[in-house]
């Protein structure tokens, strides 16, 4: 199980730091030349990929731009809070080819943006990259569904904290300086909130079911000294696993340090 959560976050690495520098057909997502009117492959016609000229658009018309841009991301995320999620997995060709392009035309303005907008970008990057990644998880025969649902909910923590940061970007005001510093600090802290921690001792026991040594968990959330903990691994009865446990038990069976308790401040 070890090497599909190394398999998972790896692609999710990459994912974060490639992003295509071609056109790509809005029928089948096969790679095209800019210039195509037609894909060569289903013949479906193209729009025109015309380099956008630099503009100089007031702060939050630019803003609004960034996320009318990839607002099909938040459509498709919604489709996942379905319970019938599996059913949609079948657009994900769609969505990775409306992805390329919306990152394409990105592109062509991103020396012109502000600071705060490329982080605004950033986000919805890594948010499609962990729909991504869900998409791969969901569609591999070979993992036990109580892993599956894990990795669901796992990644529908980390989204719902980068659409809490995107939400900020809606009102519309201005970040100064200390308020964009405190905007990168949220997004960095992301990637504490959402780490997993080994099981180290023979075993932790999260509500009725027990994680045995060498299993992962992700703390969810912290309230008077107890963790909401989900475990990420396979299950008996085929669920993802949650449960509350005390914090110094937690500490005490898995590599969760209490100074970490700082990441879950809101």
């Amino acid at each position: 199980m070890k090497f599909f959560l190394k398999i998972f976050f790896i692609g999710l690495f990459f994912l974060t730091n490639s992003i295509a520098d071609a056109k790509f057909c809005i029928g089948c997502g096969h790679e095209l030349s800019d210039n195509a009117n037609f894909c060569t492959r289903c013949m479906a016609p193209q729009p025109k990929m015309t380099k956008l000229p630099a503009v100089n658009r007031p702060k939050f018309d630019m803003r609004e731009h960034i996320l009318e841009m990839f607002e099909f991301v938040d459509d498709f995320e919604g489709s996942f809070h379905d319970v019938q999620y599996l059913n949609i997995l079948g657009k994900m060709p769609e969505i990775r080819t409306k992805f390329q392009n919306a990152t394409l035309k990105y592109r062509q303005i991103e020396n012109d943006l502000d600071e705060e907008l490329k982080i605004l970008a950033n986000l919805y990057a890594t948010k499609y990259q962990l729909l991504e990644g869900i998409n791969g998880v969901m569609k591999n025969l070979r993992l036990d569904s109580g892993y599956k649902d894990a990795v669901l909910k796992a990644s529908m923590v980390a989204i719902g904290l980068r659409n809490k940061i995107i939400d900020e970007f809606r009102k519309p005001v201005s970040f100064n300086y200390d308020e964009l510093n405190e905007l990168k600090k949220r997004v960095v802290n992301i990637s504490h909130r959402t780490n997993k921690y080994e099981v180290t001792s023979k075993y932790l026991t999260i509500g009725d079911e027990k994680a045995v040594k060498g299993d992962s968990v992700m703390v969810l959330g912290i309230t008077k000294g107890k963790a909401h903990v989900l475990l990420m691994a396979p299950t008996l009865n085929y669920k993802a696993v949650d449960g509350i446990v005390k914090l110094n038990e937690l500490e005490k069976r898995t590599n969760w340090k209490k100074e970490y308790e700082f990441y879950f401040i809101d």
